[in-house]
């Protein structure tokens, strides 16, 4: 009897070890599986392009292309002259201009390419000359840059290579662009040389018909990196979307975030009715001031100008970005979270506030939009009624806030609303009510 209890033990011992081991074994086939799965989405990662989110990268290929349409403008003869300066011909400068041009761009594209496709200064100059606009070098002419996508996969450990989606003005323009990491130099092929292979942001690393050699410094392809630091990523957006409302008001009104573009301008008239009112302020502007706020799916840049007007960039990647040009349109984050977090009383102060944004925006819609309808109707029936006596009475303003207090669901605040110096400041005394609606919405009324 005491042996077959013996012989039992041995048996279940032995199941035991055995479970363990095929629990062992299981979980190797299974990490392994998983390390399998884990390595081939890393090589499908490595194995094709991908969008370029590094700020360095893509600012470095912005500038690239920027250095590139410069010498293209040489040839096409869209870069202003002073003749009057010059001891020469229009015959002579326009030669000289362009074998400038021409050298720089030969000094740029690679051997390869050139090699391939056996290039010679005639294709290049019919390249360049699909971009032509005056073409007289008269006067200088604005080749406006919009980068549509950048794509950039690793060829070598020292080698990227950038495929670029862009267009000058209408015309479409292609470009891939080999980086050299160690030499911190560049080379670029043209769009023949990617139809030629049919590149395209789908293919693998092992369709690339581009050589990993190293690219040797010129004169035109080196030192070219860029140190994107937030004020210089900042003034980018800001000179980008500067130039495209003053010389391509469209794709500026198509950069406009949805839910603001539609709230603050409905149709694209209206938006370039504003732009053609305010040329001259965008022209000579330039950013004063800056914050910077990053949640987990964009980044926010809240710029204010020179002239005080508000510039927000919301970027979903370097390439990628929507634009809102003020504070009380739509509700950014920041605001949300102060106003949720605080008394109607005060919610009823920070929306009197934004009226008053809106009139220092000239924006006399907003705030006439925001009064109460009977109030509306009994004091200003036109919207011209109301603006006009906005001019007389709230222009150029800062407010005082007094004595706000709570009656049932309406707040009132009195407000001395101020204009002009120190020494010659009108202060005009009002009773503003507000009524408090569905999530930030309200309407207001005042004593006229």
């Amino acid at each position: 009897m005491e042996k077959i209890k013996k012989i039992i033990i041995v048996l279940i011992v032995i199941l035991i070890i055995i479970g363990i081991v095929v629990a062992i074994l299981l979980n190797s086939q299974t990490t392994d599986e998983q390390q399998e799965t884990n390595n081939i989405i890393q090589t499908t990662e490595i194995n094709g392009f991908s969008e370029v989110n590094d700020y360095t990268t893509y600012y470095t290929v912005k500038e690239i292309i920027n250095n590139y349409i410069n010498y293209m403008k040489q040839i096409n003869g869209d870069q202003y002259i002073d003749t009057s300066k010059l001891n020469m011909t229009e015959e002579e400068i326009a030669f000289e201009m362009q074998s400038s041009g021409m050298n720089a761009i030969k000094g740029i594209l690679d051997t390869q390419y050139i090699q391939d496709l056996n290039i010679t200064d005639d294709m290049i100059k019919e390249e360049q000359n699909k971009y032509t606009q005056k073409g007289d070098y008269s006067e200088e002419v604005n080749y406006n840059l919009n980068i549509d996508d950048v794509s950039v996969i690793g060829t070598a450990s020292t080698i990227d290579i950038a495929l670029v989606d862009a267009r000058i003005n209408e015309e479409e323009l292609k470009l891939l662009i080999k980086l050299d990491k160690t030499n911190n130099t560049f080379s670029i092929f043209l769009e023949d040389f990617i139809e030629k292979y049919n590149y395209s942001k789908e293919m693998n690393k092992e369709d690339i018909n581009i050589n990993t050699e190293s690219i040797q410094k010129n004169e035109y392809n080196g030192n070219i990196k860029i140190n994107a630091t937030d004020s210089y990523i900042v003034s980018q957006y800001f000179s980008d979307y500067k130039m495209k409302m003053l010389y391509d008001t469209e794709e500026a009104y198509n950069l406009l975030d949805q839910t603001y573009r539609e709230k603050k301008y409905g149709e694209f008239n209206n938006f370039k009715s504003y732009i053609d009112n305010n040329r001259n302020s965008i022209g000579f502007a330039s950013i004063s001031k800056y914050q910077k706020s990053e949640t987990d799916e964009t980044t926010q840049y809240v710029c204010i100008d020179t002239n005080g007007k508000y510039y927000i960039f919301m970027v979903d990647s370097p390439a990628k970005y929507k634009v809102a040009l003020d504070t009380y349109t739509i509700d950014l984050p920041e605001f949300l979270d102060k106003y949720e977090n605080n008394s109607n009383l005060i919610k009823a102060g920070l929306n009197i506030q934004k009226v008053f944004d809106a009139i220092n925006d000239k924006d006399y819609r907003y705030f006439y939009n925001k009064l109460d309808s009977t109030f509306r109707q009994n004091n200003f029936p036109t919207e011209e009624s109301f603006e006009e006596y906005v001019e007389k009475n709230f222009t150029n303003n800062q407010l005082v806030y007094e004595n706000g207090e709570e009656s049932g669901d309406l707040y009132i605040y009195d407000v001395t609303v101020s204009e002009g110096t120190e020494s010659n400041k009108q202060a005009v005394k009002k009773t503003f009510i507000v009524k408090l609606l569905e999530g930030t919405d309200f309407v207001m009324s005042f004593n006229v």
